[in-house]
């Protein structure tokens, strides 16, 4: 199990057509560690605090938020906590 940081994030969804909203499988994305190309993560699959565990095994310690996200958010009327900033039912 690989352990990253993540900066300047966001939360990612995919929509299937035939399924609910409800349904909707969420990723990250963002630039991971010292990299400088956006990465997508595969699912999220565990959320605990700002440490998000992917389908794929992989850890995401979410540091800076992506400041066009984060305005969406505010935008959307979306509140931010930023202990536990991702606030979504992780489909088992």
């Amino acid at each position: 199990m690989n352990t990253y940081h993540l900066y300047r994030w966001s939360v990612v969804g995919f929509a299937e057509p035939f399924k609910a909203p409800e349904q909707i499988q969420a990723s990250l994305s963002g630039f991971r560690d010292q990299e400088t190309k956006m990465v997508l993560t595969s699912v999220i699959k565990e959320v605990n605090g700002r440490k998000i565990t992917t389908a794929s095994g992989s850890v995401y310690i979410l540091e800076d938020i992506d400041p066009g996200y984060r305005q969406w958010m505010e935008t959307e009327g979306i509140a931010y906590d930023p202990e536990n900033p991702i606030k979504i039912k992780v489909m088992k």
